[in-house]
């Protein structure tokens, strides 16, 4: 069978921890690796078939089958795909302060020498690259996931509201049994079961390069200043302060 809802994203924004909650939940089917299929991004050209043998032949009843691919929520091709061939499906995305977001993929990257390491340099592409006027590219890799009101702008105007939840990565940190109950409850499976999981730190911003305090100063003065407007945005639509990122 194909999916009955996706997580779409977004990156570095605790997805990993929430595929492994859904994978210890006896009524949900999530496929066992990896946690980003990406099929409607990079594979869709090999068939929806070929999706379910590859990722969905081991469903057993489960209530809720999903799949994990960050790519989704930022690629419009993708999002038009999943709303022909997936009617009726249901989208879970979580956000956080797009400015701390920055900061851990470009951290991240650097900690597992990959995009935008360069291997004869034996460093990785400086963060203020980002705000430099050649460097779009980078931009859009590290900086763009974050404008969440233009991606969720693209979302209603193919989903319903109602078939969308929005969640914050600041629910999950202050109370994460909280909200994987909410997740639970949305998904319309036992919201009592309590994962394994439960009370381990998801996608934390300490222990990252030079501590939480990492992010260059100048860096996150100009970041706060790129999103300003986006987040003014994204509070409109959602009805939640978001100040505290700003």
């Amino acid at each position: 069978m194909l999916p009955n809802f996706l997580h779409i994203g977004a990156p570095k924004c605790a997805s990993g921890w929430l595929w492994r909650v859904c994978k210890e939940h006896p009524e949900i089917y999530v496929p066992e690796s990896p946690d980003n299929v990406n099929f409607f991004t990079v594979h869709y050209h090999r068939g929806l078939d070929w999706y379910k043998k590859s990722y969905f032949a081991a469903v057993g009843g489960q209530k809720a089958v999903g799949e994990f691919s960050n790519s989704y929520m930022m690629f419009e091709p993708a999002l038009q795909r999943i709303a022909r061939d997936l009617p009726g499906v249901r989208l879970t995305l979580t956000l956080r302060n797009p400015v701390e977001r920055v900061w851990l993929q470009w951290a991240h990257s650097h900690l597992k020498k990959k995009y935008g390491w360069d291997p004869d340099q034996g460093r990785m592409v400086p963060l203020a690259r980002i705000l430099h006027h050649h460097g779009h590219q980078w931009f859009r890799m590290w900086v763009e996931p974050g404008f969440y009101a233009l991606h969720l702008g693209r979302i209603f105007r193919l989903f319903p509201r109602e078939r969308v939840l929005v969640t914050l990565y600041d629910d999950l940190a202050a109370d994460n049994a909280a909200y994987a109950r909410r997740y639970f409850e949305w998904l319309g499976v036992d919201p009592s079961f309590r994962p394994a999981i439960i009370g381990v730190t998801a996608n934390a911003d300490r222990g990252t390069i030079d501590g939480p305090h990492g992010l260059p100063a100048e860096i996150r003065a100009e970041l706060r200043l790129v999103y300003r407007e986006e987040i003014e945005r994204l509070s409109e639509m959602l009805g939640r302060d978001l100040s505290h990122w700003r």
